[in-house]
């Protein structure tokens, strides 16, 4: 294995040898390092030289053809080194004198299709589908022909991406009914989003699979649950007695001052006991085409803990419970939006009042009884 390094020895042996090749440091070439044509002597500019330092992008344009960047080193070494390392399913190779990562077909051998597992993420916008660019070249396919049944475009952005050490080729399907081909389905407690995803076979002479297409599906759960990421601090005004006071879709919940709902109450602030606060209930990334928010219950505790025995009912089925405390249901079950409005009350010998929401997402339909109780 040859290396060149800043060694005054290996220079001199360089010019005995009666090589071209010199140090970039020598007097004599006092070279430079450009990206487009890589190190190269001041002095003749068609002349390479050997760097002591690289710090392009891609290390391989700092060295001569057929040698290649030591990072370990900082030197030139002939022994093919790819800068970032390879992943666990490729191997470093040289491709036109460019050390370059490349699939390793030994770290699939006797791999069939029965091997091929894609991934799957929900996430609560959007579903990204994931394939093994290595394995799926060595068994045939072209990861780079892949699409919904619907090739439009807008419908078909994939891309590539590091997953578990391995190089994949995704796609991202929005969670919409409709979109791209997208269908939808639920039952009692969960919704189904479903499509289909096509990958072609290698432009060869000799075709020994067939293309590939698969369903994909994810599920997301109807009933979801939030609360107030703080305690509201609730005073009583000076004529009173003084005392300070999850799911695949993401529901949130804010306390707001004032009956708008643009004005939020913020974790250090005191609410007056007896005044209104208005509580506002969002699912952003939901199917709004699809789906209503309905909020089923609303209660209130004295501590972080949502199963405390020690509560204060808000809504219940739906409907404003009023028993202890004032409130109003003001928007539920007709958008991905729920408003209630409360008055505000405290805890005896206690400083914060907790809220806790339970909702459901009800399907946009002529049975929809979402917005009703």
């Amino acid at each position: 294995m040859k290396y060149i390094c800043l060694i005054v020895l290996a220079v001199l042996l360089k010019h005995a040898d009666g090589t071209d090749t010199i140090m970039c440091t020598d007097p004599s070439c006092n070279g430079f390092c450009n990206e487009d044509i890589g190190c190269s002597c001041a002095s003749d500019e068609t002349k390479t030289c050997m760097p002591t330092a690289c710090d392009f992008i891609y290390v391989s344009q700092c060295c001569p053809s057929g040698y290649f960047w030591d990072p370990s080193l900082s030197c030139c070494s002939d022994e093919v080194m790819c800068d970032p390392p390879c992943l666990s399913d490729e191997i470093c190779a040289s491709v036109n004198n460019v050390a370059t990562c490349v699939c390793n077909n030994s770290a699939y051998s006797g791999k069939t299709i029965a091997d091929f597992s894609p991934s799957l993420s929900c996430q609560s916008n959007i579903m990204v589908i994931s394939v093994s660019q290595c394995l799926l070249t060595y068994l045939g396919y072209d990861y780079t022909n892949i699409h919904l049944l619907n090739e439009t475009d807008s419908c078909n952005i994939h891309y590539s991406e590091i997953i578990n050490n391995n190089r994949v080729e995704s796609m991202q399907l929005k969670v919409q009914s409709g979109w791209c081909g997208n269908t939808m389905m639920f039952d009692s407690s969960k919704v189904y989003y479903k499509n289909s995803l096509y990958i072609g076979i290698q432009n060869k002479s000799v075709i020994t699979v067939k293309p590939m297409l698969f369903n994909v599906t994810c599920s997301y759960n109807l009933t979801i649950q939030t609360s107030l990421i703080y305690g509201i601090k609730p005073v009583e005004s000076l004529h009173s007695l003084a005392e300070n006071g999850t799911s695949s879709f993401a529901l949130t919940m804010s306390a707001y001052k004032n009956p708008d709902y643009t004005s939020p109450i913020q974790a250090e602030d005191t609410v007056e006991v007896g005044t209104y606060i208005y509580l506002g209930l969002f699912v952003y990334n939901a199917d709004g085409t699809a789906f209503s928010l309905r909020v089923e219950e609303c209660y209130a505790t004295p501590t972080s803990e949502p199963l405390d025995v020690n509560r204060v009912y808000i809504v219940r089925g739906g409907c404003a419970y009023t028993n202890d405390v004032e409130s109003v249901v003001e928007e539920n079950g007709k958008t991905l939006e729920a408003r209630i409005k409360m008055s505000m009350f405290s805890f005896h010998n206690q400083n914060n009042v907790y809220i806790f929401c339970n909702a459901t997402l009800c399907p946009n339909s002529p049975l929809n009884q979402c917005d009703q109780v």
